[in-house]
């Protein structure tokens, strides 16, 4: 009995220890909280670059600036992190979704928020790109479930959204479906080739300035696309 509970005090003063080192302890959440944001930012980039069956807690652990221990006291496993990184970018993007289909603005304008909104999206998750493509190429399970279950049913609530639009004549015909796609692949493909349009532009494509200027180009050509007078000069 004696040693069980010696046992019990030596765990519960190695988890306490931890905690602190995690920064979750009394008066530190915030800290905690930062260090979580930096495992996962660090996940997010590992996992993009190899895939989930390539991505090493270790190397992700060196990324983040945190042990090894740190990530499996946060998340338990690779499994859960990989979870946690997607159900992140998922979080953002219905918030997005939800704001900009919501009823209380004019569709021009709520349609210029969610393209606004969806290029910053993928601005503070750039590897985005790369994580759907490593999720669709192998045997994820759940990458395949929230593609099912959350980003599915998204992307029919944007369908939707135009044919209102176009049925209410605020936007010409459009075939809604491969606009949708357009936007996406416009903003992915830009952050995605960012060295090679860096190259091109011989600047670099991540500034602050140029960044905004393409948001701007991208929203006016979605809304001349769907016949909205956006005021801008075509030259």
């Amino acid at each position: 009995m004696a040693s069980g509970g010696a046992a019990v005090a030596a765990q519960r003063m190695m988890k306490q220890k931890t905690r602190e080192r995690a920064g979750t302890g009394r008066g530190t959440v915030e800290r905690g909280r930062e260090t979580e944001t930096r495992i996962l930012d660090a996940a997010e980039l590992v996992l993009a670059r190899v895939g989930f069956a390539g991505a090493r807690t270790q190397e992700i652990a060196d990324t983040a600036g945190v042990t090894k221990a740190m990530i499996h006291y946060y998340f338990d496993s690779k499994e859960r992190l990989y979870r946690a990184v997607l159900d992140r970018i998922l979080f953002e993007l219905i918030k997005l979704v939800q704001e900009a289909t919501a009823e209380e603005q004019p569709r021009v304008q709520r349609l210029s928020t969610f393209i606004n909104g969806f290029f910053d999206y993928v601005a503070r998750h750039p590897h985005f790109g790369r994580l759907t493509y490593m999720g669709s190429g192998g045997k994820q399970p759940y990458f395949d479930s929230i593609v099912r279950t959350f980003f599915g049913p998204l992307f029919g609530r944007g369908v939707r959204f135009i044919e209102a639009g176009v049925a209410e004549g605020v936007f010409c015909a459009v075939d809604a479906r491969q606009l949708l796609l357009s936007i996406y692949a416009a903003a992915m493909g830009y952050f995605a080739d960012a060295h090679f349009i860096s190259l091109m532009l011989e600047e670099d494509a991540m500034g602050k300035a140029i960044l905004a200027e393409r948001r701007a180009a991208l929203l006016d050509m979605v809304l001349r696309t769907l016949g909205v007078d956006t005021g801008r000069p075509l030259g």
